[in-house]
């Protein structure tokens, strides 16, 4: 389906709310050659799925259960 995944982003607490997750995950989708980039993150990441959405991600699938703890993963995908 020409879709590339991002695995892990992460940015030190210290330096949150300064671009640099931005930065990164657009220098990501750049480098990949997708027509459509997903990628999971932890329903309670609120910080990092806002994130998501300023960038034109939407969520489109749950994995239940997904992280080692129990906690549901949400999939969110963007067009390129």
């Amino acid at each position: 389906e020409n879709c590339g995944w991002i695995i892990t982003i992460g940015v030190h607490p210290r330096h949150a709310g300064h671009g640099i997750g931005t930065a990164l995950l657009l220098a990501s989708e750049r480098s990949l050659n997708a027509t459509s980039v997903k990628l999971t993150v932890r329903r309670s990441n609120q910080r990092a799925i806002l994130l998501y959405e300023r960038c034109g991600y939407v969520w489109v699938n749950t994995y239940r259960r997904y992280y080692h703890d129990g906690e549901d993963g949400l999939v969110m995908e963007k067009r390129l």
